[in-house]
């Protein structure tokens, strides 16, 4: 027993020292007014890109007086401070503007390992990280005031790989690829189930990764006209349950064998009555009737998602506001933050 137990610790001591830690750095968000707030990376192929307890820190989202800001990577969807990683490439950081300020500055601080390059996607730039550097930046005016941009800085990422899809006035869009894809933080993509008893379809959230050549529709809890970057690649398993049907190239009406045809406009879906090619990069949903009701010119949408914003019909009405400095969704009786939970 005593020589199995000594068997063990000396494999664990292997494994460990097998470990190879390849990168770290904090980067610390400072605003012009003094405002700070850190991440630390670590890239150390003992852990992998997924969120594990222990390692990866969830980020506090809290800004506690107006020249507070906020700095995070994206593990998943988790928001982190901490972030230990088996590949940094393609990490995301989101961050919060203050109150105040419309300059701010990430310092590169205790940088050692492989090279990194922190990404702007608004300036479309490239900035190798070396210890003691800075990166300063500028936001619109109008992102002055605790806004949370989580499509901006990248590390280690390809430009080329990046894309861009925009949401309309109620904050939807519908959305296909040929291959999978990562969404921001922000950005949800949902499947759809069409009912025919009461001619509405029910979305159900799938995750940030929308697998290749699967029809969807992405939204966001701004419901805003808002343009997104998302990155090409991802891991997701098939979507099961999902009539939503993508068009990854131009598809022609005359190909697709339905009752009626339906595609997003606003917050519902329209019946398609023109003889224009469904876009490419878009979902459509085909309806077949078998009862004796004719197909309807529209479907509403319904959510049915695991958070409680989602559990609210599509067409409810949303109104904005702000309160102790943070952006509020007030819809039905229940108050969201921007992402989506309820707000006590």
């Amino acid at each position: 027993m005593k020589k199995m137990f000594i068997s063990v610790i000396a494999l664990a001591m292997s494994m460990m020292a097998m470990a190879t830690e390849t990168a770290y750095v904090e980067i610390k968000l400072t605003g012009e007014t003094g405002g700070a707030n850190s991440i630390y990376l670590f890239e150390d192929d003992a852990y992998t890109n997924a969120y594990e307890s222990g390692a990866d820190v969830e980020k506090i989202m809290s800004q506690s007086n107006n020249k507070s800001v906020l700095l995070y990577g994206f593990v998943g969807s988790t928001p982190c401070e901490d972030v230990v990683a088996a590949n940094l490439d393609g990490l995301v950081l989101g961050f919060a503007t203050n109150q105040v300020d419309q300059n701010y500055t990430l310092h590169f601080i205790d940088y050692e390992g492989k090279t990194l390059t922190l990404y702007d996607r608004v300036t479309n730039t490239s900035t190798v990280i070396t210890d003691g550097g800075s990166y300063p930046f500028s936001v619109d005016a109008s992102l002055v005031g605790r806004h949370q941009i989580n499509d901006r800085f990248y590390i280690n990422i390809d430009p080329a790989s990046l894309k861009t899809v925009t949401t309309n006035a109620y904050g939807f869009c519908s959305f296909a690829s040929a291959t999978a894809v990562t969404l921001p933080a922000g950005l949800k993509a949902y499947k759809g189930a069409f009912e025919e008893s009461d001619f509405s379809l029910t979305l159900s959230y799938i995750g940030q990764v929308v697998p290749a050549n699967t029809g969807v529709i992405l939204w966001t809890p701004e419901e805003i006209s808002k343009e997104f970057a998302y990155t090409e690649g991802g891991s997701a398993a098939a979507v099961s349950g999902n009539d939503f049907v993508g068009a990854v190239a131009a598809k022609p009406v005359s190909e697709i064998v339905a009752t009626a045809i339906y595609c997003l406009h606003g917050n519902e879906l329209m019946k398609y009555v023109g003889t224009e090619d469904i876009p490419a990069g878009k979902a459509y949903l085909p309806v077949t009737v078998s009862g004796p009701n004719p197909a309807p010119k529209h479907i509403v949408m319904r959510f049915n998602g695991a958070t409680a914003v989602e559990n609210v019909e599509a067409g409810a009405e949303a109104v904005k506001f702000v309160e102790d400095g943070q952006i509020l969704i007030r819809r039905g009786n229940e108050v969201y933050n921007l992402q989506g939970q309820i707000v006590k």
